[in-house]
């Protein structure tokens, strides 16, 4: 550990293994207040002061179905509070976003009113510099984001920044098995049914970063095969993404870290 509290000079290997922690970690968590502090464990261990995981409703608005993880200062939670008509630009920006992006380049994903900007402005004095945040986009759910910031005098680690997207995906989705645990979501929600055998198969690939023309090589089948097997995986865990539907898998069992290593 350097001297502030972050993990310099890591190792893509460290960087996995702080995800991989987390992940195995919070399955073991049994409530909220667990997974707070494993998730401030490891956006610092990334290099990050500061995370938020929430579910896009106005602050001084709390639902016991929707999520809001924070270490932010208390002075600009405060602040956020007392905007009854609160519009957060990154927040805005990342219903709009497939992908996670940084608040720097905030404006190639949305462009900004004078108001947002002041907005923005008013963060850094709170001392939320520059920040990643990650979508999560859930269909039938509330929009959701992760959010990981830095102070004003931290340079924001940028060769961590992959590794924050992926546990950006992994924090917030263990947030929604956490609240579901406690059945504080939706009595509705249906365990998906196990993935088949191609569909895992197909699912493991993708994890590995391989792209459907080469699945379908490794697997003897069409890519439109691969892509067909690919949505009724999604459709099974009710995901929009591909990233969402690793995570899912991940989570569930259906795949593990060693394979995907492998």
């Amino acid at each position: 550990m350097a001297p502030d509290g972050h993990s310099r000079l890591l190792t893509p290997h460290h960087k996995f293994e702080i995800v991989q922690e987390f992940v195995t970690a919070s399955k073991g968590a049994k409530s909220m207040s667990d997974l707070r502090d494993l998730i401030d464990v490891s956006s610092k261990e990334l290099g990050f002061d500061y995370y938020a995981i929430v579910h896009h409703i106005r602050f001084g608005h709390p639902s016991r179905d929707k999520i809001r993880l924070s270490n932010y200062p208390l002075e600009w939670l405060a602040v956020l509070r007392e905007k009854e008509s609160f519009h957060d630009p990154v927040l805005k920006a990342a219903e709009r976003a497939s992908s996670g992006f940084l608040w720097s380049r905030v404006e190639d994903v949305l462009p900004l009113t004078q108001s947002q900007r002041d907005h923005m402005k008013l963060a850094v004095r709170f001392g939320l510099a520059e920040g990643f945040t990650v979508p999560n986009h859930v269909p039938g759910e509330t929009f959701g984001s992760c959010h990981f910031a830095v102070r004003q005098q931290s340079a924001l680690p940028g060769e961590c920044v992959p590794a924050a997207q992926a546990l950006g995906c992994f924090a917030f989705e263990a947030a929604r098995r956490t609240l579901r645990e406690k059945q504080e979501l939706s009595e509705n929600y249906v365990v998906p049914a196990p993935l088949t055998d191609r569909q895992r198969d197909c699912v493991l690939f993708a994890a590995r970063g391989k792209s459907d023309s080469v699945i379908a090589q490794l697997l003897d089948i069409r890519p439109s095969t691969v892509n067909e097997h690919i949505e009724a995986a999604k459709r099974r865990y009710s995901v929009a993404t591909r990233t969402q539907l690793i995570v899912r898998a991940l989570f569930g069992s259906e795949i593990s870290f060693s394979e995907v290593i492998d």
